[in-house]
């Protein structure tokens, strides 16, 4: 019986998980006007569309990491987890709604299939909630859950959030003071939650 809970909870888990994260859509097709957060040294860095494709294929990580971490990873560990991806993407939709940001793309004539991609990528988000960026934190938030978790492939963990990281920079969707502040919010809700998990009563090692 416990053991069946214990499923039920994750599935349960799993999908608040997803629909917090498709909350994205609404909230990013409705947000209007707000400030760029562009810096000078963002001029500098253009547009390249082969990192399109990392850009991409990380949404599909993100979907099979929760999926992974629902049915493999610890309770406890699964439990810090979800309650520091749920804490980060809700202050981020906060912010999105309260102080709206956007990027400035730059305008795309190529017709190559890397360009096009690029293309499907901004016809399909629009170019607001900049602030903090949400790729930035659930690739890196996953990465550090995975580094401790199966510290064996911490190369792989590191790499994969180094390259995703980068490619909201080289696709032209987000600035660099995108992905610091999304960094810190990522750093600062795993320690907050990590605190909440061991407050918790009774908890297992996270």
């Amino acid at each position: 019986m416990k053991n069946n809970n214990q499923i039920i909870k994750r599935v349960g888990i799993l999908i608040f998980l997803i629909a917090l994260q498709l909350l994205y859509f609404p909230i990013n097709q409705n947000v209007q006007g707000g400030v760029s957060t562009y810096l000078p040294i963002d001029a500098k860095i253009t547009l390249s569309p082969i990192w399109a494709i990392p850009y991409l294929l990380s949404i599909l990580w993100w979907v099979g990491a929760l999926v992974w971490a629902s049915s493999k990873m610890e309770y406890m560990r699964f439990i810090h987890f979800s309650l520091c991806l749920s804490l980060t993407i809700s202050i981020s939709y906060i912010v999105y709604l309260l102080f709206p940001t956007y990027v400035i793309r730059p305008k795309i004539v190529e017709q190559d299939f890397l360009s096009q991609l690029v293309l499907f990528i901004y016809g399909n988000d629009r170019p607001y909630n900049a602030l903090p960026s949400g790729h930035t934190y659930t690739t890196l938030i996953i990465s550090i859950f995975w580094f401790y978790w199966l510290p064996k492939q911490r190369y792989l963990w590191i790499a994969i959030a180094i390259v995703v990281i980068l490619s909201t920079l080289f696709t032209k969707q987000h600035a660099i003071l995108d992905l610091i502040t999304a960094s810190t919010l990522a750093f600062i809700c795993y320690k907050t939650s990590e605190y909440l998990v061991k407050k918790a009563p009774n908890p297992r090692s996270v």
